[in-house]
């Protein structure tokens, strides 16, 4: 005798629905700034002939596309379950963030790829329309950093978007300090070296969210989750003798979802145990769990 039990999860739960109007609000404006920003850079990048500008214009422009793909995902949200994909498109958020840490290897790649060109050629354009682009560069993207960073400690579809803007602005900072380092001492090989170490940074942030997401694509225990204690904690809920077959995978980056076959002492109190058992699970972020109960005398089929 085995018993099913399917939860829809709680909409009154803000952390679980992991989208808002605000946030929608937030990108928007984010990516209508940036894309202003990115057409005075191209502009100004023909009119004084300068590459350094054309170069960043087209990496910020790359950076528009992943908070579009960010913002994508958070739409795709929204579209109902059907027969094909029972739930939904919630996985797109996972994916966005994945494709966010791609884009940053890529502009790690860019970055080291211009400054070991600039190292070669000793060229260096950092003239004063350089130095005042990047300046307003710094004002547009650590306005972006500031409206992304609400949430992107819970969730790594924003803090992909969040650490794509934090990379550009250290971008910017670091072209206004080479240029103004180089016109004070006339070192051309400082705007290179400050390049590399930026990249170092980018990397080291990137390589994170790349982890994160792919962990979560191969729907790997999500890490704000720790199933050795969820086991144990479960084990020790009243009338539970006993949990296997224990899976948890992220359905998107904020819902989890967990499977677990239950072994109870009294099968006449399966009602009771369940609700204590989704209470808990609710507490640990788990909004939809999918428990089966068996007993001694209705043992498990599939052992």
């Amino acid at each position: 005798m085995h018993y099913h039990h399917h939860d829809h999860h709680d909409h009154h739960d803000p952390h679980h629905h992991g989208f808002s109007p605000e946030t929608g609000k937030r990108f928007l404006i984010a990516i209508a700034l940036n894309l202003l920003f990115v057409i005075a850079e191209f502009a100004l990048g023909f009119r004084y002939d300068s590459a350094g500008l054309l170069a960043d214009a087209g990496h910020n422009l790359g950076d528009v596309g992943g908070l579009v793909i960010s913002l994508a995902a958070f739409f795709m949200l929204k579209k109902k379950a059907d027969q094909t994909f029972t739930y939904g498109f919630k996985k797109a958020t996972v994916l966005a963030a994945f494709v966010n840490s791609l884009l940053l290897v890529a502009a790690v790649v860019l970055i080291v790829w211009e400054c070991v060109e600039k190292f070669r050629s000793g060229a260096t354009v950092n003239g004063l329309a350089v130095i005042g682009t990047a300046a307003v560069g710094i004002v547009v993207n650590s306005f972006t950093v500031f409206l992304l960073s609400k949430g992107q400690d819970h969730d790594i579809n924003i803090k992909g978007a969040y650490l794509h803007m934090l990379a550009d602005t250290l971008v910017s900072i670091g072209v206004v300090v080479s240029g103004a380092l180089i016109l004070w001492t006339g070192a051309a090989w400082i705007d290179p070296v400050i390049g590399l170490l930026i990249a170092g940074i980018i990397c080291w942030s990137g390589a994170g969210l790349f982890r994160e997401s792919l962990h979560l694509i191969l729907d790997g225990v999500p890490e704000s989750v720790d199933l050795p204690h969820l086991s144990e904690s479960l084990n020790k809920i009243e009338n539970v003798a006993g949990i296997h077959h224990l899976h948890v995978w992220a359905i998107s980056t904020t819902e989890n979802a967990l499977t677990a076959h239950v072994k109870l002492k009294d099968l006449a109190r399966m009602e009771d145990t369940r609700s204590l058992l989704k209470d808990f699970l609710h507490h640990q972020g788990i909004s939809h769990a999918t428990l089966e109960f068996e007993s001694a005398s209705f043992p498990c089929t599939e052992a």
